[in-house]
């Protein structure tokens, strides 16, 4: 009966290890250009996990219903692009452009979006548990449904026009 415990405790030791390696990963800044995945396309049902796509032109593209989890999108165009339904858990969208963007009932748990544009974005239900938005720009965005459990607005830029102060977490205060 030991050994099972033991077997169990290692085995969720090494599930927590992975999943606090993932991230870092997909938000590191030391990676090389190696493609992690060359199947990534801009389009419905898009299978784009693991893609590294920095700066890429995605302005008004239509990847709804998406799997992007970890992609790198920093830096990328995605003005008026349909996102809805789209699971970008764990994806870099730091410095992004999503004005005008759909990502209702998207997936954005623990992603960075520090300092990207989402000025007038429908994230109507959108997932944004632990996701870092310090910096962001929120203004004339819908936010109806939308999760916000730990996320991290410091200095984001709120739906109203106001900076959320330092501190803000889960609300912007």
């Amino acid at each position: 009966m030991a050994i099972n415990h033991t077997l169990g405790a290692a085995a969720i030791c090494g599930l927590l290890a992975l999943a606090c390696m993932t991230p870092a990963a997909a938000w590191s800044d030391k990676l090389d250009d190696t493609p992690m995945n060359t199947t990534c396309k801009p389009e419905p049902l898009a299978q784009c996990s693991w893609a590294r796509m920095q700066g890429a032109k995605w302005a008004g593209v239509d990847i709804s219903d998406g799997a992007l989890q970890a992609i790198r999108l920093d830096g990328a165009d995605l003005s008026r692009a349909n996102l809805a339904r789209a699971n970008f858990q764990i994806a870099n969208l730091a410095g992004a452009n999503l004005m005008a963007s759909n990502l209702e009932d998207a997936h954005l748990h623990a992603a960075n979006l520090q300092n990207a544009n989402l000025m007038l974005a429908n994230m109507t239900g959108v997932n944004l548990l632990d996701a870092d938005l310090r910096g962001a720009n929120l203004r004339g965005a819908k936010l109806q449904r939308a999760i916000l459990i730990a996320a991290k607005l410091e200095g984001a830029t709120w739906v109203d026009g106001h900076v959320c102060a330092a501190g803000s977490v889960g609300e912007c205060r």
